[in-house]
């Protein structure tokens, strides 16, 4: 009943959260995120279906076709995330990038090796690598959000109330089944520790109803740009002014 109970609670949450993006117009400024959403909705009702009238085969299929699909999401709605507080005026902050791209392949190499390494107790197979990938998307997607932060603090760019929204609850969500992840490999995978489960998945309903709630609510407005960015951005003009120039040639 508790499992049921949480499945439902999660389809319920993803149509609520695509509904309320939808209506607030949320939905062309955020993409990825919304096509997230909608493909967990979708993904819920397809798994459950699938397990009350198809084969045990079929559902495996399934399970590791969407998962696989999840764990791309999870990577773009990142991206997205970097889109946003990385481009202030709509054009990438080149310095940003570089350090957001810099500290991101750290980041994918480090969470790979750790993740290749894990060799979790009575894990075989797919469930060895279900493991592993879900270490190495967790770890992935905690490191891209701290060198976002990161980047976004050393050059002073203001964050708007809805990315913040966003990277928080990627980020809460992610380390949560990084530590699941990790509780299981530790004290392995009897009945008894299924706790674990159930407590990442009440981490990802509550961080459900955050956005919810934080979607539902005006956004405040964008705070003024930090004097460091402001003089950035007006170097860059004269910078883009002088190759203007110098192209074109002295006016007749």
């Amino acid at each position: 009943m508790l499992d049921n109970a949480l499945w439902a609670a999660g389809f319920a949450g993803h149509v609520a959260l695509v509904l309320v993006l939808a209506f607030r117009k949320r939905a062309g400024e955020y993409p990825i995120f919304t096509g997230m959403m909608g493909f967990q909705a979708l993904t819920t009702i397809l798994l459950f279906v699938i397990s009350r009238h198809a084969s045990h085969r079929a559902y495996f299929l399934a399970y590791w076709i969407t998962g696989f699909a999840d764990y791309v999401f999870q990577v773009a709605l990142i991206y997205e995330i970097a889109r946003d507080i990385l481009r202030p005026t709509g054009t990438w902050v080149r310095d940003a990038r570089n350090s957001f791209l810099v500290w991101g392949m750290i980041g994918l190499v480090a969470a790979a090796g750790l993740a290749l390494q894990l060799g979790p107790p009575q894990s075989r197979g797919l469930a060895l690598w279900n493991v592993r990938v879900t270490v190495f998307t967790s770890l992935l997607t905690c490191e891209l959000f701290l060198a976002m932060s990161a980047a976004a603090n050393r050059l002073g760019l203001q964050r708007r109330s809805y990315v913040v929204a966003l990277g928080q609850g990627i980020a809460i969500w992610a380390f949560s089944a990084l530590l699941e992840e990790f509780a299981h490999v530790i004290l392995g995978w009897d009945r008894e520790f299924v706790v674990f489960s159930y407590l990442r998945m009440g981490v990802y309903l509550s961080v459900l109803g955050f956005w919810i709630v934080t979607f539902c609510l005006p956004e405040k407005a964008r705070a003024p740009l930090s004097p460091e960015m402001s003089a950035y951005l007006v170097a860059l003009h004269r910078r883009v002014q002088y190759d203007l120039t110098s192209v074109d040639g002295p006016p007749l």
